[in-house]
């Protein structure tokens, strides 16, 4: 038996199986890369959307006199938190390749990073879009009587926040349709490429 030759075919079959999973592991790359990058470019929006609306919010609170600014510096806290929150997540989101991991498992880790990022925002939609028109009202009252004492003691000050805050319950409806018509198709086909890959 020659042991060199032997050697030399190992060392070829050994090189053409890493050559096939590299092969492999590039296509893969390519068919999720873009789908990510689509996920991705959303999601930076949609983060970028809240500075858009926050940074306004606080500028506003340094001219403002009475209890407004108490307000719009809470909203302004509240709208970074739920950003933080989001950026934590997204930071989790991995488009290299992890060699430490395989392919499907760094797919399905962005998978859940996104989810938890929507799932976040829905949670927050659910508290915060009903207080919307109340909490505009209330802006807007803090802004002509200048402090919260005033502003409570208003006549059917509490029966118009509640019915605003009813009003705005159906933009949740309409939030999440949104939503899913910007996430939905993409999600759905991240997922069918992960049930399609081999652990």
């Amino acid at each position: 038996m020659d042991l060199e030759q032997e050697w030399k075919n190992l060392s070829v079959e050994f090189n053409s199986e890493v050559e096939k999973t590299a092969i492999a592991n590039i296509t893969i790359d390519e068919k999720s890369h873009s789908l990510l990058q689509d996920l991705l470019f959303k999601l930076k929006w949609k983060l970028r959307w809240i500075r858009i609306i926050d940074i306004p919010t606080l500028t506003m609170a340094f001219f403002v006199k009475g209890d407004l600014k108490y307000l719009l510096v809470f909203s302004f806290i509240t709208y970074e938190i739920f950003r933080a929150m989001g950026l934590n997540n997204f930071k989790k989101i991995k488009t290299s390749v992890d060699y430490n991991t395989n392919t499907k498992q760094v797919l399905i880790n962005n998978l859940t990073a996104i989810k938890r990022i929507l799932r976040g925002e829905i949670i927050y939609s659910y508290i915060f879009i009903p207080l919307a028109g109340p909490t505009g009202l209330l802006a807007y009252r803090l802004y002509v009587h200048q402090t919260f004492e005033k502003v409570f003691s208003l006549p059917h000050f509490f029966i118009q926040m509640v019915l605003l805050m009813l009003v705005g319950i159906p933009f949740i409806y309409i939030g999440k349709k949104m939503n899913d018509s910007v996430f939905a198709k993409p999600l759905k086909e991240l997922n069918e490429k992960i049930n399609g890959l081999m652990d």
